[in-house]
């Protein structure tokens, strides 16, 4: 009798469900059932993500690392050439920016599993490189498998999540990437201590690469397809997170079509163009970050061993203060103003960095540097898919957001030759300018934002969905 109830209750829900998504009116539930939701999604979701991308940026960032623990000097390579290994992963990521748009056509947990296996099996093998040219065209696929994953990330939460929700969810993505710096450094200080049979730098690749390819397998069975096929989530909150997703943005925006023309809407668009340039400024000093931070370290008169460890705290003080910036951003429902803020911050340090010769303040100014940078990068991120009324425009601004702004990486990955050491001060002042760009920028953005927001509301047009947030 009792398994004829639970047959019939089953049944009655399928039909609920069913119900639900041929309706096209709102979902009713209460608020208590809408946090648990959102809680079981977020709980699941958000660190997931956010330990790929710790492990995709310990595979692109742990180059900095082999470089102290004797790259360089076992395979002969120059200043130049190793610049040229940092500038090759971003040829490539800004190459396959585009496939941002993928994530709509081809199932997320397959996408991301792709993605992830091939950028740490990439990684490892660095680890058994003998020449340059091995390691520049390994440095070119981590940085194709890579573009396959961390530039949609944002376009993936914007399926999920409103605008007073992104900010905090993406800096936590984002922030990983402050963690996976602190981790990195701290696994290379163990590891050029291990007297291994093998160089410590090769040992340092295969260490760090093999955690991606095993967590791969993970993404493919616990990502969810969509807002409304999230396998760990009960139907009836399958229905909520769907429902939330059409009240905030309008559609279901995983759905498998990408429109070209709308797409090619953003190439109009000023803020589009406006938040690029910004993200190239920052991503000048985020990109060059991983891989040159243990050589400024080390520079200020540390051992190879000491400067790697000493290169994790600020690591560590950037993600506290990207979480914290976030979680303020989606509360007074401002990015602009805040990401000047720390941008001018991250710029006050290159500045010292730039003037000062005592290592106290130079290693004070890394704080300054990594605390500012970081959280201008998650909310310049949040900021473009706020503004973005579709899918389709979130995800093409996303791609061009991302081509223009990594471009800013081939400036940060060229201007710390050997032979500016040990104050790299052509380095520090070409940073402090264009972080103080990049704020001013974000200024202008959100003054202006504010001004379209005040037209739309003379006009009458005062739905919350069609305001911007500046």
């Amino acid at each position: 009798m009792d398994s004829v109830k639970t047959s019939q209750h089953a049944l009655e829900e399928k039909h609920d469900v069913e119900c639900l998504e041929a309706s096209t009116e709102p979902l009713e539930y209460s608020l208590e059932e809408e946090r648990k939701a959102v809680w079981k999604l977020d709980i699941v979701l958000i660190p997931l993500l956010c330990v790929i991308y710790l492990f995709s940026y310990i595979d692109r960032g742990n180059i900095g690392n082999a470089k102290t623990a004797g790259l360089n000097k076992d395979l002969g390579l120059s200043s130049n050439q190793y610049a040229w290994l940092i500038t090759m992963y971003y040829i490539a990521y800004i190459c396959f920016h585009w496939t941002i748009l993928v994530w709509k056509l081809v199932s997320p947990p397959l996408w991301v599993a792709i993605m992830t296996f091939g950028f740490g099996s990439m990684s490892m093998i660095q680890g058994a490189a003998n020449s340059w040219g091995g390691l520049m065209a390994l440095r070119f696929l981590i940085g194709v498998f890579e573009a396959g994953y961390g530039p949609g990330v944002a376009f993936f939460l914007s399926w999920f999540y409103n605008r007073q929700e992104m900010a905090l969810r993406y800096c936590l993505f984002i922030g990983a990437s402050a963690l996976a710096n602190a981790f990195a450094s701290s696994m290379a200080y163990g590891i050029v201590q291990a007297n291994a049979a093998i160089h410590d730098w090769r040992l340092l690749f295969i260490v760090e690469g093999t955690p991606t390819i095993l967590i791969a397998v993970v993404a493919y069975f616990l990502l969810p397809k969509g807002p409304d096929a999230v396998r760990y989530l009960t139907r009836r909150q399958n229905g909520i997170i769907r429902d939330r997703a059409i009240r905030a943005r309008g559609e279901v925006s995983n759905e498998s079509k990408v429109s070209i023309s709308e797409s090619l809407q953003v190439f109009k668009d000023y803020k589009c163009w406006l938040q690029a340039f910004t993200i190239f400024c920052f991503n000048s000093a985020f990109g060059s970050l991983p891989a040159f931070l243990p050589t400024i370290v080390k520079e200020m008169g540390f051992t190879s061993v000491r400067a790697q460890g000493l290169s994790a705290p600020p690591y560590l003080a950037a993600y506290c203060f990207c979480i914290s910036l976030a979680f303020v951003s989606d509360r007074i429902k401002q990015r602009g103003i805040l990401i000047t803020l720390f941008a001018w911050i991250g710029a006050s340090g290159y500045l010292m960095l730039r003037v000062s010769e005592k290592t106290a303040v130079r290693y004070a100014a890394v704080y300054l540097v990594t605390c500012g940078v970081f959280p201008c990068i998650g909310l310049t991120f949040a900021w473009v898919t706020d503004n973005q009324m579709s899918s389709n425009r979130r995800g093409a601004g996303l791609a061009l957001f991302g081509m223009i702004g990594q471009c800013g990486s081939f400036l940060g990955a060229n201007i710390f030759p050997d032979e500016t050491a040990p104050y790299f001060q052509h380095g520090m002042g070409i940073l402090t300018g264009v972080l103080f760009a990049g704020g001013a920028l974000a200024f202008i953005l959100s003054m202006a934002l504010r001004l379209e927001n005040r037209r739309m509301a003379k006009a009458g047009n005062t739905d919350e969905k069609c305001t911007y947030v500046c």
